[in-house]
Formats: C-alpha cells, sequence, structure tokens
C-alpha cells in the first residue's frame, strides 16, 4: 500500500489437535503413578497480525530513513475432551491441571480472600462450606498461557549512522511465583525474606494483605494459594544497536569494505508488575507441556553490551 511504503499482513487460525499426549496418572498399586497416554483433544484458535513500514525513505545524500515492523498474536486455548472427563495435574504442588472446558495448564488451587484485620491470619475461599480448608476447596486462579504477544522494531539512518531497536511484549497471562512460597510464607520455613512482608499485619484492625509472622504456620500464610498467583504481562526493550559506517578512505587505509562500528545492548529494561525474576521463564516445564507459567528461583536475564566492528570481505 502507499507505493510500497505500508505492507499488512493478517491470518486467522483454528487448530484442533485430537489425542493429545499427556503423561497420565493410574493408580500405584500397579507398579507406577502414571504413564504416557493419548488422553484428550485440544483447540487453539487466534490471529496473527504483520505491518511493516518505511516511514521516511532516505534519499542517496544520507537523508533520515525511517522503516519500522509490528507484529501481534492472539491466542485462545482450550481443552476440549479428557480421557474419561477425568482432570490431571502437574507442576509444583501440583498448582498445574488439565480439565475440560478450561485452558491447558491453568492454576487450581485454593483461592486467597485476604487477611483478617482482627487476627492477621490469611483466609481462603471455603468452597464446599465444610470449615476446612483443603484440597476440595480448589478452583480455578488464572491462566498461565499469554493470551497476546507480539514485538515492535525501528531502524533509523542518517548518513553514516543507523539506529536499531527492539520492543518485545507479552501479557494475558498469570505466573505462580514459587519463590514467594519460601520468602513469602509468615517464616513457616525461616528462607530468606523480601522486603514487602514489611507490609505484614501487625496491630488488629491493620488492612493489608501480608499475613502476620507465623513460625509455628499458624497464620496459615504458607498454605499454595492464589496469594501466589501473580499479573505476567511485560514489555521488554530487548534490543538496541547503534552503528557507524567508517569512511571510505579511512576503511581502504584499513584493507576494509564497508566496515561498520556498532554497540549494542541486549535485555536492557522490562517494564512488569511481576515480583520475580523474570516474567518469560517458566522455571518448572522440563519433561512436562502441562507444567506452565511458574517461577522458582530461575536464573535472571543478564543485561549485555557488546562492541564490535564488522566488515565485508
Amino acid at each position: 500500500m502507499l507505493d510500497n511504503r505500508l505492507g499488512l499482513a493478517v491470518d486467522h487460525y483454528v487448530k484442533k489437535t485430537k489425542n493429545l499426549l499427556v503423561s497420565r496418572p493410574v493408580t500405584a498399586t500397579s507398579g507406577f503413578t502414571s504413564f504416557v497416554d493419548n488422553v484428550g483433544n485440544i483447540e487453539n484458535k487466534g490471529w496473527e497480525f504483520e505491518l511493516t513500514g518505511e516511514i521516511l525513505r532516505g534519499n542517496p545524500d544520507g537523508g533520515l530513513g525511517w522503516q519500522m515492523g509490528l507484529n501481534y498474536s492472539t491466542n485462545k486455548n482450550r481443552v476440549t475432551s479428557l480421557y474419561q472427563g477425568q482432570p490431571i495435574y502437574s507442576g509444583i504442588d501440583q498448582v498445574n491441571s488439565v480439565r475440560e472446558g478450561e485452558q491447558l495448564g491453568a492454576f487450581y488451587m485454593i483461592k486467597f480472600t485476604g487477611v483478617d484485620p482482627q487476627t492477621g491470619d490469611a483466609t481462603y475461599l471455603d468452597l464446599n462450606g465444610d470449615g476446612d480448608i483443603n484440597a476440595d476447596d480448589r478452583v480455578i486462579v488464572g491462566n498461565p498461557q499469554p493470551n497476546y504477544w507480539g514485538g515492535f522494531t525501528n531502524t533509523f539512518t542518517w548518513k553514516n549512522f543507523d539506529l536499531r531497536g527492539m520492543l518485545q511484549f507479552s501479557g494475558g497471562n498469570k505466573i505462580y511465583n514459587g519463590i514467594r512460597a519460601f520468602s513469602d510464607d509468615g517464616g513457616f520455613f525461616r528462607d530468606n525474606k523480601f522486603a514487602y512482608v514489611l507490609n505484614r499485619w501487625q496491630n488488629p484492625g491493620d488492612i493489608t494483605v501480608e499475613p502476620r509472622p507465623s513460625w509455628d504456620g499458624n497464620s496459615l500464610a504458607y498454605i499454595t494459594s492464589s496469594r501466589f498467583i501473580e499479573p505476567g504481562s511485560y514489555a521488554r526493550l530487548q534490543d538496541v544497536t547503534l552503528g557507524f559506517k567508517l569512511p571510505g578512505a579511512f576503511s581502504r587505509s584499513l584493507g576494509m569494505n564497508n566496515p561498520r562500528l556498532y554497540v549494542s545492548g541486549r535485555n536492557l529494561h522490562t517494564w512488569t508488575n511481576f515480583s520475580g525474576y523474570n516474567p518469560d521463564v517458566n522455571s518448572n516445564g522440563s519433561g512436562s507441556n502441562i507444567s506452565l507459567g511458574t517461577e522458582f528461583y530461575s536464573y535472571p536475564l543478564a543485561r549485555t553490551w557488546v562492541v564490535g566492528l564488522s566488515s565485508e570481505w
């Protein structure tokens, strides 16, 4: 479009997968606790968009040029059937689930409802009303799979200079912050704590979402629940590169053809409300296709800088 300055590609897909391979639990009296079986069907559907543009066309005299590219994808996942309709659980503390009508790996756990302002104890949804908080009170509390993701790239050129930047983003998902199971447990496991525990309940009438400290666990802060589920959306300045093509006379004196000096930075900054180390690393996905969206002391991404010289030979 517009004399080849703009380009747009749009795709829509509906993908249905049958006989999904999943590790299905079986009774331990068989000598095993699980085996891999074709147990169900899933459906994925969504959109993919790609927009490219040449906003400014640089001229042979080195005028300002500007090219951009934007890609955006969406996906909605749903488990449509399972073997005898039986749910499957996986992950740390069995927080991930496969259930008919839900998304693959959906978080299924006890729902945190707040902190009692009089006692400082954590409170939870008593789903069946029996007065006890246990596995029978679990509900779906979040989806570990992003609903959308994409990237935005811009490249500027002016005379011998070029500047390229890339922003990536993802969102609509939740993350189980397994680090907080030890760092925000009210002191039950006696690990080091993060600074947000300073907002803990201390006196009757305090309004907070941080339970009181309790070395014996009586405050119920240690229970695996939706209290440790956090938003996984983020935007990251993934790459910025500044380059300069050395003048012809200088490059010929070096015996080089079109040499380019550049400096590049990667993983420069991440904007997110997730309190863990990294919002896009799954610490518990090894060997499982349903243990999704868990952060458990995964190694943080490093910010790196590179200075280099490239040439055509």
